[in-house]
């Protein structure tokens, strides 16, 4: 039997704790439990989703989170998360959460203020939430008890297993996404001659690595973008996401210098084709166009520029925050404002057209190469010479290109301009990143995964 004193003893405890841990830690506090019906608010159903939810609520908030706890009573499972941050903006995150989350109905997310007061709707000139069943106000069906108990626990089943196969789609999604990134990466290593870069005969101008350290690279760089095309393949407001991304992208450098014993393979690679992984994850979830991806790519990288606005000449600068500070030279991040133009609008059709007309990837690849090459502002070959350098090869290269490129000279003519760039240790690797991507996108435009 119900006992409803024990249930009423029980909430005004919790209501106690939590205001007194709100005193003690003096940021807001988000609350976490499940939208149920009935009085036992134990069975399965509820208790997953709770723990879901929270789940997510832990990655959404990160190290923000200062305090976390669990209630056990009554009322079911109940998360506290002692948040820093205001609480009009987690309000805000959770209302969107509630709105767009395929289990955001299913939970009462409450946020209160350091006072201790709880933020409603109203705050935001919204209305009240609407019925899980129906689109009346819910507190008007539960008033009226309009839907019986098990017509919402049947919806709410039925969200759940919506849930679940939505875990299934991102998955295959995702590992789809991971797996063509890296044949971008394995297509571009494997691109013979380079030019300098990296390639299965020759380490290029490169000391410190080799052809099995680009690939021992990429596998790890595969599992990492597989964990970017999950965060984005969600409802998660895109700002959130692409904050929660570059954490990632983080990560993903820290396995990668960990895997190369300390050896710069792909620290370029790891933000251009997180962010190329990324936007298509995004373009896929929302069942957008393939073309919406630049705009996507955009709109999530509108602020990229100010990351030079607070850089610390104190610390270990990239080739790019160095080259930034000496010349105001953007190189790739530059391009990602630009949402990838040089690929959307250029390198993609050179090497779709390259493969329909030769049917051969080295020479596709080979070819795109000589034309990115003709037009990057390669950072890579700045830091290793300098701007006139970089022209010298830019002009070489459009010459070669706007006279057939691959198509029009014998093999041997590249196989003696790679001994010149290695002789002279130039390599392009801001081009060999764009075109690994630019092979990324190539395979996921004809793989069909846009329909």
């Amino acid at each position: 039997m119900f006992d409803i004193k024990k249930f009423l003893d029980d909430r005004e405890k919790r209501v106690e704790l939590q205001n007194s841990l709100i005193k003690k830690f003096q940021v807001p506090l988000l609350t976490v439990r499940a939208n149920y019906p009935g009085e036992n608010k134990w069975e399965a159903l509820p208790i997953e989703i709770t723990d879901i939810v929270s789940e997510e609520i832990k990655l959404i908030f990160g190290d923000r989170i200062i305090h976390s706890d669990i209630l056990e009573n009554l009322e079911g499972k109940i998360y506290l998360f002692f948040i820093n941050e205001s609480a009009y903006s987690i309000k805000k995150t959770t209302i969107h959460f509630e709105e767009n989350h395929l289990l955001g109905r299913c939970v009462d997310l409450d946020v209160y203020n350091i006072d201790g007061v709880g933020l409603s709707r109203s705050d935001f000139n919204l209305p009240k939430r609407k019925c899980l069943i129906c689109d009346d106000l819910a507190f008007i069906c539960g008033r009226t008890m309009k839907h019986s108990h098990q017509e919402i626990k049947d919806s709410i089943a039925t969200k759940y297993i919506a849930y679940q196969n939505y875990i299934k789609l991102r998955d295959s999604i995702a590992t789809t996404l991971s797996d063509l990134s890296l044949e971008g990466m394995i297509y571009e290593v494997s691109c013979f001659p380079g030019f300098g870069l990296v390639t299965p005969l020759t380490q290029g101008s490169h000391k410190d690595m080799n052809f099995f350290t680009f690939l021992a690279s990429s596998f790890t760089l595969k599992k990492g973008f597989k964990k970017i095309a999950e965060i984005m393949f969600s409802s998660l407001p895109l700002d959130i996401a692409f904050n929660l991304i570059r954490e990632i992208g983080k990560e993903i450098e820290r396995e990668m210098f960990k895997t190369t014993s300390g050896v710069n393979t792909h620290k370029g690679m790891i933000f251009l084709m997180g962010i190329s992984v990324g936007a298509t994850a995004r373009a896929l979830y929302e069942k957008r166009d393939f073309e919406d991806i630049q705009s996507i790519i955009c709109e999530m990288t509108r602020d990229i520029l100010k990351d030079f606005e607070n850089i610390d000449a104190s610390k270990k600068l990239t080739h790019g925050e160095k080259l930034f500070i000496e010349s105001g030279f953007t190189g790739i991040r530059g391009e990602i404002k630009n949402g990838l133009d040089i690929i959307f609008k250029d390198s993609l059709e050179v090497f779709s057209s390259a493969v329909k007309l030769s049917n051969n990837i080295n020479l596709s690849a080979l070819h795109t190469l000589v034309y990115l090459m003709s037009r990057v502002e390669d950072s890579t070959i700045v830091y290793r010479h300098n701007f006139e350098t970089l022209q010298k090869v830019k002009n070489e290269m459009d010459k070669i290109f706007s006279e057939g490129g691959v198509f029009s000279k014998e093999f041997d003519y590249f196989l003696n301009l790679e001994k010149k760039y290695i002789d002279s240790n130039i390599s392009p690797g801001g081009s060999a990143d764009l075109l690994a991507v630019t092979i990324f996108f190539y395979k996921v435009y004809t793989g069909n995964l846009f329909k």
